[in-house]
């Protein structure tokens, strides 16, 4: 592969692959990476399980570890070839590497997803399949970033660009299937009444727009390198997929007790839960005990009495 015939689709690139990269990582403005992490501590942490809790870590470990070596690269390509021109050409070691960790991040947060497609709609060959094809993906990107960071120059990367194309093609395609399953398992947990189908259609929303970052980046990253392998914007939007899927699960989880709100009342109500099999109706158990992983949905029926019939009902005694 040739490199571009300017330093602008080239490097250029991979300088504002950091810079976005970086925002998504530590934006306290945009509330992203680490700030949702800070938020998951305060509000979560105590009451999330073992499980969860290292999940969480686990992904914010990667990403930070992702972002390092990134920007180690990075500079190494800005800054030191300024005295070494000889390294341009070449395949920073570092460059490579990040794509375990970015691999291990993309995994992590489709099971967790996988996880929530059995909780939901409790069919394990569901949950399965999909995950089947997530951890497919996993290992066709491990062979292609094992076989990267042996390579010695960009021109070698032309290699392995079916590859490459592979990975990024099952990484978007699980990213929708897991969005359009959960989706569809949602919009068949609708009972008819009003409270519990604004509450779905809530989560149904949401859990679209935390799919869609991650599935139009791996699908922006596979046709950039068909079509312009010479430049380095497929590595732009790949580089930016750890940062989408590590907030993609840290505003999830975040965002629980937002979602709950929809279903909170005062009064008598039934509670539908969204992590039964079909159309289940429980009683309502304290606050106090229930899972904070568990988002329910409440049907309020509020009980009216006809307060001027008893009035002349007290009439007539007397």
């Amino acid at each position: 592969m040739a490199l571009g015939e300017t330093v602008d689709d080239t490097y250029g690139l991979l300088y504002i692959a950091v810079v976005v990269s970086a925002a998504l990582y530590g934006s306290k403005k945009k509330q992203a990476g680490i700030v949702q992490f800070w938020i998951w501590i305060r509000k979560y942490h105590a009451k999330d399980s073992l499980a969860l809790k290292t999940l969480v870590i686990a992904v914010v470990i990667c990403d930070t570890c992702q972002e390092a070596l990134l920007s180690h690269a990075v500079y190494r390509y800005l800054v030191s070839s300024i005295e070494q021109p000889t390294i341009l050409p070449t395949v920073v070691e570092t460059l490579m590497v990040e794509l375990f960790f970015s691999c291990a991040i993309a995994t992590l947060v489709q099971q967790f997803y996988c996880w929530r497609i059995y909780r939901i709609g409790k069919s394990v060959i569901l949950a399965g399949a999909v995950s089947l094809v997530s951890w497919t993906s996993c290992v066709v990107l491990m062979i292609y970033s094992a076989k990267a960071v042996q390579l010695k120059e960009f021109s070698q990367v032309i290699d392995l660009e079916k590859l490459s194309i592979a990975a990024n093609s099952l990484s978007a395609g699980t990213d929708v299937v897991i969005s359009l399953t959960l989706i569809t398992l949602l919009q068949t947990s609708k009972t008819g009444f009003k409270r519990s189908t604004d509450l779905i259609n809530r989560l149904m929303i949401f859990t679209f727009n935390t799919g869609l970052p991650t599935s139009i980046s791996a699908l922006l990253a596979t046709i950039c390198i068909a079509a312009f392998p010479s430049t380095f914007l497929y590595i732009f939007f790949f580089l930016l997929l750890g940062r989408f899927y590590t907030n993609s699960l840290l505003v999830t989880l975040n965002s629980r007790e937002y979602i709950k709100s929809a279903s909170q009342n005062s009064g008598s109500r039934d509670q539908y839960s969204l992590e039964a099999s079909g159309r289940r109706f429980a009683q309502q158990q304290p606050q106090a005990t229930r899972d904070p992983d568990h988002i329910t949905i409440r049907i309020d029926t509020d009980t009216m009495q006809d307060f001027h019939a008893a009035a002349s009902d007290v009439k007539k005694d007397r």
